[in-house]
């Protein structure tokens, strides 16, 4: 009889992880070249208007070039490090000019009509967008 419970256990604890946990990894991910379209995009993100890309006729030079620090400073473990700095740069370095992403409502594009967007909505969003701009800053690494 505490065999069959145990394996009852084992067996809902495996769903449980399978149900939830699983999913929540694989929707933490983001789309790369959404994150492209961000980073080269504006009004939304406009990242090149600081820093270093590649492909872009005249590069910027204001802020620290992204591809080598990309290649020379953040692993795959900096993963959630970098998405924090994303969402809010002033949090680690205080005296940058970059804006906090994670804050306001600079990634949502009134153009297309997201500022009518519920705020858990645009919050969502956000988030995603983020994740998408993260995927894209690791999509840079050299292989």
């Amino acid at each position: 009889m505490e065999k069959k419970r145990v394996f009852r256990m084992a067996i809902m604890a495996l769903l449980l992880f399978a149900f939830i946990a699983i999913p929540m990894v694989v929707m933490a991910a983001g789309n790369a070249a959404e994150g492209e379209k961000l980073v080269h995009g504006r009004p939304v993100a406009n990242c090149v208007g600081c820093h270093h890309f590649p492909n872009i006729v005249m590069p910027s030079t204001i802020a620290p070039d992204l591809v080598d620090l990309m290649n020379n400073s953040y692993t795959e473990k900096d993963r959630e490090k970098l998405r924090q700095i994303v969402a809010d740069a002033n949090k680690f370095f205080p005296d940058t000019m970059m804006p906090s992403y994670g804050k306001g409502k600079l990634l949502i594009d009134k153009k297309k009509g997201e500022d009518k967007l519920s705020p858990e909505e645009q919050k969502k969003l956000i988030e995603k967008r983020i994740d998408d701009i993260v995927e894209f800053l690791y999509s840079l690494k050299k292989k």
